[in-house]
């Protein structure tokens, strides 16, 4: 009995392999489409042939089944990401350089979102000093009906009225299309945004209708904010150098963010579904102490939504004055 149930599992670990394999080789950007749908169609019943048909050679069969993966699977970890042609928002790539306590951003965005019209982008070079961090607050967008569709920023304030913006995303080839299952397959490339806030967040309310916004303080110390910061802007940086994946589950817009920060990183299983649900987080956050928890998730979240009256940008001077602006209209 035993071995029965033992061979079943392995069949169906074979089985779930192969359809892995083909929804891989499907995603597999570089191959020619024919090549890439031909072996998304052939990897399960071909592997399932091999393996299970019976007849001669059986067993030999099974173990050019099993090379056939391995090989597969050995290629498909070690590939990298291909150049493509990107939006012009996801153009240029970030990258910071390190200097004592000064770091440089290039490539640093302030782009123009009209709305309901095509983004401008800007892009420019600014200097911030991590160690005059006041302050940082964690942002929530949902963009979908469940938990999982909530794309999560970080935003940092400055001593001197600067405020910087982290958005780690999908790059992305085109706004009308995009795959969600894409960032199962290692299809997509992760993608640092370093920016102010009347990009990063304007671009959110620019649609029509308008995204919502909720904005969390984050209420640690402020050494401990501008570690975090190092640490965001130390891997925004190896992104520039090293190309990686965007991955739905371990490396996305709120993973990233989580894996970055020792305080969740070390204080949270990862068997804790809230670690990969970005919509559940606030939870997670409050029980960790990094947001106010003396109020319900459900709550805190209704009274730092950001209100309806929020003016464009371009109705002040710089984009300080625009991110004052901004948190006066939370919870209105």
């Amino acid at each position: 009995m035993v071995r029965k149930i033992v061979y079943f599992a392995a069949g169906v670990s074979i089985v779930l392999t192969a359809a892995f394999a083909a929804a891989a080789s499907y995603y597999w950007l570089g191959w020619p489409d024919m090549v890439r749908n031909g072996l998304a169609l052939l990897w399960v019943p071909g592997i399932v042939g091999l393996c299970f048909l019976p007849g001669r050679f059986q067993t030999f069969r099974r173990f050019v089944a099993i090379g056939c993966l391995a090989v597969f699977f050995w290629a498909y970890f070690s590939k990298s990401p291909v150049p493509q042609t990107f939006v012009p928002l996801h153009e240029k790539v970030a990258n910071v350089d390190f200097d004592g306590d000064m770091v440089t951003v290039t490539n640093f965005r302030d782009a123009i979102h009209p709305i309901g019209a095509p983004a401008q982008p800007r892009w420019t070079t600014k200097k911030f000093d991590p160690t005059t961090v006041t302050g940082a607050q964690f942002i929530l967008q949902p963009f979908g009906n469940s938990l999982a569709t909530v794309h999560v920023m970080s935003s940092f304030d400055f001593a001197n009225g600067d405020h910087l913006a982290v958005s780690f995303e999908a790059r992305r080839t085109s706004w009308d299309r995009f795959d969600m299952l894409a960032g199962f397959f290692r299809h997509d490339e992760l993608y640092a945004v370093l920016g102010t806030e009347r990009d990063l967040f304007w671009k959110r309310l620019a649609h029509v209708p308008p995204n919502d916004l909720h904005i969390l303080e984050i209420t640690q110390p402020p050494r401990e904010i501008a570690a975090y910061l190092r640490r965001l802007l130390e891997f925004s940086a190896s992104l520039h150098a090293t190309p990686q994946f965007y991955s739905t589950i371990t490396e996305s817009c709120f993973t990233t963010l989580l894996n970055l920060s020792p305080t969740i990183q070390k204080a949270v299983p990862w068997y804790d579904l809230r670690r990969w649900v970005p919509g559940a987080s606030v939870g997670l956050f409050q029980e960790l102490g990094i947001v106010d928890g003396s109020l319900p998730a459900g709550d805190l979240l209704q009274r730092q939504k950001l209100g309806s009256g929020v003016k464009p940008p371009w109705m002040f001077e710089t984009s300080n004055e625009w991110s004052e602006h901004l948190r006066s209209q939370i919870g209105r």
